[in-house]
């Protein structure tokens, strides 16, 4: 199963899986979102990807860290990519119309730790 991940063709919007990496642009973007050139991390799938058109659902990764608790610190993962994970600036971005450029694989720790804080978010949204 290994091998059959590391041959997909990453630049390939339909090959992007949960947990990849990529840099994109953010922009245009307005007030305090995400703008720019930057990391992001995929959370949507290359089914919904196809189906969608190339519609990928990122969150941004920013360089600078914080302690709120919708973010994710990459700062302790034998990685590229390092800063915090947005999980309350979820986009959807047309990938079809971007170009993007694939950097990693994040860990399965951290997406485990993106997970709970998206349900986390969407739960309480649920009950109310």
């Amino acid at each position: 199963m290994v091998d059959i991940m590391t041959k997909l063709d990453k630049t390939n919007f339909n090959c992007l899986e949960f947990g990849d990496v990529i840099k994109i642009s953010f922009s245009p973007s307005k007030g305090h979102e995400q703008r720019g050139y930057r990391p992001g991390l995929v959370i949507s799938d290359p089914i919904t990807q196809k189906e969608l058109n190339g519609l990928v659902t990122i969150v941004p990764i920013t360089n600078s860290t914080g302690s709120f608790f919708t973010r994710v610190n990459l700062g302790d993962y034998d990685i590229i990519t390092k800063g915090d994970i947005l999980m309350d600036q979820i986009k959807v971005l047309d990938l079809s119309k971007r170009t993007y450029e694939f950097v990693e694989k994040a860990p399965k720790e951290v997406l485990t730790q993106c997970n709970i804080i998206f349900n986390a978010i969407y739960e309480k949204m649920l009950s109310s």
